[in-house]
């Protein structure tokens, strides 16, 4: 897991000298629930370091684009900008659009300070604490997702959420499958190629259980680098299934009968250039490993809406299905929340393994290492291996993971009120949303049971 800390960051004149001839620049960043945004903007706009504009609104707007109720959408605000500053150092020329340089951005108010609620610049601040504290963070994420084939039929059933109207990629259920791999093996070469080029490395592509899903685990990188790069990746994947005539979703479940979709995240601490997690050993931890463990413990619960983000989210957790249950930590332990691989020390680290492949990156990698670090200067105990920690039952939803976040003080403390408050009504507002779907429709099912008995 271990990488170098990153040197001097460049400047906006350094990186375009250094690609050549560029027309455009996309500029992208973060929204709340972690999918990129941003405009396209002439590079003459940026040589001189001026941040770019976004409608600061556009934090609270929901998967629909409706307005989130909290203080930043409220018409009185008169929805004033942010200011959106690229980060030099996530350059890159976009794979099939010639001339064009992706930058990610980091939010800024209009004073210049990170702005309190913007997800890249919330995560920064926490680096920089854990830094202070003489650690670095790396992290991997691991994405499982779906993949269907296109096509008129397949657009149509997609559109009115009809899956048996959608054609999966493959038929057969096969997890780290060679006989699946000739259905979508040009999809991966490009996916590969193109990855490598846009900044987003892919250490294994792989066939998954379900019925044409798919798992890509990214290469592990700082913290930051790392949040990037699986916002990033999920543009790109889709990008690139368009050109092989497929979609992709990462909803965490879609199939009830089949596993739902992963988002793990792998992490190490570095301090002093060393991993300090190992203790010299095989299935050993250091004093710092154990109080990052329970640091982990607990922001697997209190911050549970930011690696399980949607109502969706909580169909995943079945027995049966790969999704840990309760909130419990093991050695090697596909079943624990927190899984410790300890194989050296280059090795040593922790899985998290109750995100979802729908997981807010930024804010989730965040929740790790700020439980994680206070775990540390706290001296937490995990306690025993394999035994769930049952004082601290996990949500059952996203209404009920939304209170434990605004109740949380490790997430005030380490996050902030402001975004703590922000995300917790935009997943309030997201159940909500659902509920009233819920009712406002029979499903199918419940129509053939009842129609001609009762």
């Amino acid at each position: 897991m271990a990488r170098p800390v990153i040197g001097r960051r460049p400047t906006a004149e350094e990186v375009l000298a250094s690609l050549g001839d560029v027309r455009r620049v996309r500029v992208e960043t973060p929204d709340l629930n972690g999918a990129l945004r941003g405009k396209y903007v002439a590079v003459e706009k940026l040589r001189s370091g001026k941040p770019v504009a976004l409608p600061e609104v556009y934090l609270a707007l929901d998967v629909d684009e409706d307005l989130v109720p909290a203080p930043v959408s409220e018409e009185r605000t008169g929805y004033p900008d942010i200011l959106i500053a690229p980060d030099w150092s996530t350059a890159r020329a976009m794979p099939h659009e010639p001339g064009v340089v992706a930058v990610v951005g980091d939010g800024l108010t209009k004073a210049g300070d990170r702005h309190p609620q913007h997800p890249r610049s919330v995560l920064r601040n926490v680096i920089d604490r854990a830094a202070g504290h003489g650690y670095e963070a790396v992290f991997g994420v691991e994405y499982e997702f779906w993949a269907f084939r296109d096509g008129a039929e397949s657009d149509a059933a997609r559109r009115v959420g009809d899956l048996s109207g959608m054609t999966p990629l493959s038929y057969t259920r096969q997890g780290y499958s060679m006989l699946r791999w000739a259905d979508h093996a040009a999809f991966a070469d490009d996916l590969e190629a193109s990855s490598q080029a846009y900044g987003v490395p892919i250490e294994t592509l792989m066939t998954e259980i379900g019925n044409g899903q798919l798992e890509a685990a990214l290469a592990p990188a700082p913290a930051l680098e790392a949040a990037d790069m699986a916002a990033r990746f999920k543009l790109l994947v889709r990008d690139v299934a368009r050109r092989h005539g497929m979609y992709i979703t990462f909803m965490a479940k879609l199939v009830p009968e089949q596993q739902g979709t992963s988002g793990h995240l792998h992490q190490s601490l570095l301090r002093d250039g060393r991993n300090a997690f190992w203790d010299g050993a095989p299935g050993r931890l250091s004093a710092a490993g154990l109080g990052y463990a329970a640091g982990l413990l607990r922001a697997t619960r209190d911050c549970a809406a930011f690696f399980a983000p949607y109502p969706n989210s909580y169909r995943r957790y079945v027995p049966g299905h790969w999704a840990p249950l309760q909130l419990s930590w093991g050695w090697d332990d596909r079943n624990s929340a927190v899984r410790a691989i300890t194989l050296s020390a280059s090795a040593t680290r922790f899985e998290q393994r109750r995100s979802g492949s729908d997981l807010q990156p930024y804010l989730a990698i965040a929740a790790c290492i700020a439980g994680g670090v206070d775990g540390i200067l706290a001296q937490r105990d995990p306690g025993p291996p394999g035994e769930p920690l049952t004082s601290m039952p996990l949500p059952a939803d996203l209404r009920a993971a939304a209170a434990l976040l605004r109740g949380s003080a490790l997430a005030r403390d380490w996050l902030g009120d402001e975004l703590v408050e922000l995300y917790a009504a935009s997943r309030d507002d997201e159940q909500r949303v659902y509920d009233q779907l819920a009712r406002a429709h029979i499903p199918a099912w419940e129509i053939r049971r009842y129609f001609e008995v009762v």
